[in-house]
């Protein structure tokens, strides 16, 4: 079943990444979403004609080239061998023949429109050469003096397109020079075939992108880059004759993101490596470790399947594949439990007695098995569910590619524990069958386990306490195993040697088990077997751990009291660390610092004086418009069927106060304040940016009626309206400055009907503008609006303001929104399952604080490294409760159920027994989880090294935190007897008896009824529960 889940796969192409989609991470029903969506869609409806390449290609990020030249010495840059430099640069470019699809074209004719904003235009002039003659230097000198002395002009209009090309620092230069300048080439819109730019966006995004993949092989020639696996060409140096050159766009950024996912997903290889080499080392046994971990690795495509065709979700993204990584700790996490039951299910005291007894194999081999099983299931049910809890924290996220990474991780947990639980038993048992037995079945009458009479030995007094008490071990969980009791007699039976487990498998962690029952006063250093039959974690946990744990001095566990109070400190400052994560302050940066691209992204808003207004925020005033509405939208197929725009019926513009007020509204506009972070020159819009049409209208109308207003009481509607559609369809004549495409733009006539009016403008916002700055300023924005529709008339009264970036601000404050609604959700579950698992409320309170405490410490290093709440520290904040909560719960279910089947009462006999039968299963888990998320280190995208560090950060705290604060508290301060069990607490409210009839509790009788505390050396609880006689432990 499981291989043809597999391959329906493919050919239902679950396996194939959706191509990303510029609203994928926007929220659908936010205010920003729809009204920039609803700006958009009437703007496509109101073009009732293809419009002409005329425009520049802007929306997102747009679709322009930049470069820069550095000439990295402090010289002038523009000498005559530089400029053609820099010419032939630009040249490569210009000359690439499929660029004449898609430049902007001239208005009177179909040929590609000068790019004005380049070296070779400012130095060679229209119409240059693109072979890029030697200018003479008396040439360059001559238009380098004009351009330094228009800069230095008072004229905005002169200065502001001459600082363009000059870096940062001209103006303190004497005489004035800069060492860098840029081009910036502008690709038009909409393209050949296309209405408008919003006709068919992902379609015309697909051809700039497919014409930026000739680029970058053009420019990667040029230069003699070339990429290699974990090192991109863009970090490498680009020169030409002596100049440092660098290059961007958006689209070159979209495809360097495609192709360097897809190199650092084969660290996915590295990562299956160390999993199986690790598992083969713990197990023993290359047999098992392949085909655990092609369970392991086939529960990703089933699940992937299950998640696109059974949930019917789509969406699957490159985030989505960081599950590889998580599954690998997880299931080998759950595979290590599972083996160590099985182990351990040998000295079960029931499995000896069969041996004892020569029962025939074929029933031990049931009994070890149905032992191990029971065990285990409540084990993994446990961590596995709460493990899924947390991811599934992660699908109440706005954002619908953090949900959907939640819900398919769920989905991949779940897998992993029905394979642990169905397909694992299997392997274990072939594996003993057809390699520890030699056989490939067992008969009936065969008696492997049987032993000589003079190897015959009774069963100790002191194991059959189960029998006394009245209960089996085979229903006793895994984090329970009784092995102390048995351990003498394992020691004695000596099976024959081609029944029992080869040498291989006998480094168990049970054999190192200690009869603590016998005297509940153990050494924690007795050892009973040699060295060579320990594992490394065993000899961790016998050799330093418990030793120093239980270390004392003046009757003081000094190095428990030191470990677990420091880290309760350190807990409670990383608390405060993580308080101080926000939302990011900048864009999300996505490649190392070395990267051209990132550097680019930098250099044009750091280095160079602002000369034009591209890395502002361009903002949208649209009139007439009443909403959006999304009718059969599905969020998990971002690119298609997005909604439709609802138009104000009472809209009209023909009365002279809708006028009046469409010019008020550019007036607002143009001299609105802004004292808000985020803005500049105290205002809210740059002044020469409005683009109100308005004026022109009135102006192409009287000149063509001899003086005629266009607010005229006579003038009709008709009239009026037919006038505005005929001035929309001319191209610019005389002071008017709007081209043919812009008015179709600007306004709104859909099907005749003239639907909207819209003014466009530039904020003094920067796009890079940290989110919580921009929140403010988009506040300003909102009380502009507000102003506008104050007192306007009907129909002009429900203008907004929206861009883009806006809805970017939405998104990136639903992702904190997620983070904490995840936590919300997370930490309930998380203490409820705690709570059930341990049946002890005081072992699950320290277990939830030491959780709360990881949380803390991870988001901490997240701050400390200069994170803020991004995508990466969003999802792992929420992945940290599920990684973190099976550690705590492992060990405290073993702590207390210390008491319940093994009768042991005092803190440091359940300390001692949950060390030993349980931390190196947890040692074991994290190292698989922890090595697994090292190679994400090696990655060029800083997404997945930044979740390396989140997941090994996680994996260090979890352990610190379980086996330092957790069994430190435990073992000072922690329960004894019953104190804290949940049927302890119902006796004491008096509500045992109403429980237990209705069948919500149930009293364990193995349980210690009762415990009292010696005065003499209860001090802190370390020493309570010794017998009379017994000497006291000190190391």
């Amino acid at each position: 079943m499981t291989f043809r889940i597999t391959i329906i796969g493919f050919f239902t192409d679950s396996y194939t990444l959706t191509e990303p989609s510029t609203f994928e991470w926007a929220i659908p029903n936010s205010r920003g979403a729809e009204e920039f969506e609803a700006y958009q869609d009437a703007e496509d409806l109101a073009v009732d004609f293809p419009l002409e390449r005329q425009q520049p290609f802007t929306f997102n990020g747009g679709a322009s080239f930049w470069l820069t030249f550095d000439l990295e010495r402090k010289e002038d840059i523009f000498t005559p061998e530089n400029v053609q430099s820099m010419c032939q640069v630009e040249q490569e470019f210009l000359t690439i023949r499929e660029y004449q699809d898609v430049c902007i074209l001239q208005s009177d004719a179909r040929i590609c429109k000068e790019a004005e904003d380049t070296i070779t235009f400012l130095f060679y002039g229209a119409g240059a050469s693109s072979s890029c003659p030697l200018l003479s230097a008396a040439s360059v000198n001559a238009t380098s003096t004009r351009l330094y002395n228009d800069y230095l002009s008072s004229d905005p209009s002169v200065s502001e397109p001459a600082a363009f090309f000059l870096d940062v620092f001209t103006p303190d230069r004497t005489p004035t020079f800069t060492v860098k300048t840029r081009s910036r080439i502008e690709l038009g819109t909409p393209l050949a075939g296309y209405r408008s730019s919003a006709d068919e966006f992902a379609e015309q995004s697909e051809e700039y992108q497919d014409f930026y993949e000739k680029v970058k092989d053009v420019f990667f020639d040029f230069f003699g880059l070339q990429s290699e696996w974990l090192n991109s060409a863009y970090r490498q140096k680009a020169t030409h004759r002596g100049l440092r050159v660098k290059w961007y766009s958006i689209q070159l950024e979209n495809i360097e993101n495609a192709e360097t996912i897809l190199g650092d997903l084969l660290l996915t290889i590295a990562s299956i490596a160390f999993v199986f080499f690790w598992m083969a080392y713990q197990m023993k046994s290359i047999f098992l470790a392949s085909l655990a971990m092609f369970q392991i690795v086939i529960s990703i495509p089933v699940s992937i399947v299950v998640y696109k065709n059974v949930f019917q979700i789509p969406y699957f993204s490159f985030l989505h594949i960081l599950v590889v990584f998580l599954v690998l700790g997880i299931g080998a996490d759950d595979i290590f439990v599972f083996y160590d039951g099985w182990r351990l299910s040998e000295h079960d005291s029931d499995v000896v007695s069969m041996i004892n007894g020569n029962f025939g194999d074929s029933l031990i081999l049931k009994k070890r098995m149905s032992i191990a099983y029971q065990r285990t299931i409540s084990a993994v049910f446990n961590t596995s569910f709460t493990t899924t809890v947390a991811f599934l924290a992660t699908a109440v996220s706005p954002i619908m590619p953090i949900s959907t990474f939640g819900i398919l991780a769920a989905v991949c947990i779940i897998f992993n524990f029905v394979f642990v639980i169905t397909v694992f038993p299997a392997v274990i048992m072939c594996h003993h069958l057809w390699f520890i037995k030699k056989s490939c079945s067992v008969q009936a009458n065969e008696k492997p386990y049987d032993i000589t009479s003079d190897e015959k030995v009774q069963i100790p007094v002191v194991e059959s306490k189960q029998s006394v008490m009245g209960n089996k071990l085979s229903t006793v969980e895994l984090t329970a195993i009784k092995a102390e009791s048995t351990i003498n007699l394992a020691s004695n039976v000596v099976p024959k040697e081609e029944d029992m487990h080869d040498a291989k498998e006998g480094n168990r962690r049970s054999s190192v088990q200690l009869d603590e029952n016998v005297n509940p006063n153990i050494d924690p250093n007795r050892n009973d077997v040699s060295d060579s039959d320990m594992t490394v974690l065993d000899k961790f946990v016998f050799k330093a751990y418990l030793p120093a744990m239980t270390y004392e001095k003046w009757r003081v566990p000094v190095v428990a009291v030191v470990v677990a109070f420091g880290l309760l400190i350190f807990g409670v400052i990383a608390i405060g660390f993580a308080s101080q994560l926000g939302p990011p302050p900048e864009p999300e940066r996505w490649f190392p610092e070395d990267h051209m691209l990132q550097q680019m992204r930098d250099d044009w808003i750091e280095d160079f004086v602002r000369g034009d207004l591209d890395p502002y925020v361009q903002l949208f005033i649209p009139f007439g418009i009443a909403g959006f509405e999304r009718p059969g939208f599905n969020r998990f197929e971002p690119a298609e069927n997005r909604g439709n725009v609802k138009f104000d019926d009472s809209f009209d513009f023909h009365p002279a106060a809708s006028q009046r007020a469409f010019l008020r509204a550019c007036d607002i506009a143009s001299n609105f304040a802004c004292d808000r972070e985020a803005c500049e020159e105290g205002l809210l819009i740059f002044p020469s940016s409005v683009r109100c049409f308005l004026p022109s209208f009135q102006a192409w109308y009287a000149n063509r009626t001899g003086g005629l207003s266009t607010e005229d009481p006579s003038l009709s509607r008709e009239h009026f309206l037919g006038n505005l559609s005929e001035y929309r369809s001319t191209e610019p004549i005389g002071t008017d400055t709007f081209s043919r495409s812009e008015k179709q733009r600007l306004i709104g006539f859909v099907d005749g009907n003239l639907r909207y009016v819209r003014i466009d403008a530039v904020t003094t916002m920067l796009e890079s503008t940290a989110t919580i700055d921009l929140v403010g300023g988009r506040g300003r924005v909102d009380d502009m609006t507000d102003e506008i529709n104050s007192g306007a008339p009907a129909g002009m009264d429900d203008s907004f303001g929206t861009a883009f970036v806006f809805v970017w601000v939405e998104a990136e404050l639903g992702i904190v929104q997620g983070f904490f609604l995840g936590l919300t959700l997370c930490f309930p579950v998380a203490f409820l399952v705690l709570i059930v698992a341990t049946s002890n409320t005081v072992v699950s309170f320290y277990a939830i604080i030491s959780i709360g405490f990881i949380v803390s410490s991870v988001l901490g290093v997240a701050q400390w490294n200069g994170w803020s709440l991004g995508i990466a520290e969003a999802i792992a904040a929420v992945i940290v409760i599920g990684f973190s909560v099976d550690y705590v719960i492992h060990l405290g279910h073993v702590f207390v159920d210390a008491a319940h089947s093994e009768g042991l009462k005092g803190r440091k006999e359940r300390f001692v027994h949950a060390s030993k039968k349980m931390i190196p299963t947890v040692l074991a888990g994290a190292i698989t989880t922890f090595g697994a998320a090292l190679p994400l280190f090696a990655c060029q995208l800083t997404f997945f090294p930044k979740m390396g560090t989140i997941m090994t950060s996680t994996i260090a705290f979890s352990v610190l935190f379980s086996i330092g604060f957790f069994m430190g508290f435990l073992l000072l301060i922690g329960p004894t007897g019953r104190i804290g069990d949940l049927d302890w607490i119902a006796e004491k409210l008096g509500l045992a008896r109403c429980l237990e009839r209705c069948g919500c509790l149930k009293r364990n009788p193995q349980a210690p009824q009762k415990h009292v505390e010696d005065p003499k050396t209860s001090a802190i609880g370390l020493h309570d529960s010794i017998p009379e006689g017994a000497v006291t432990n000190k190391v």
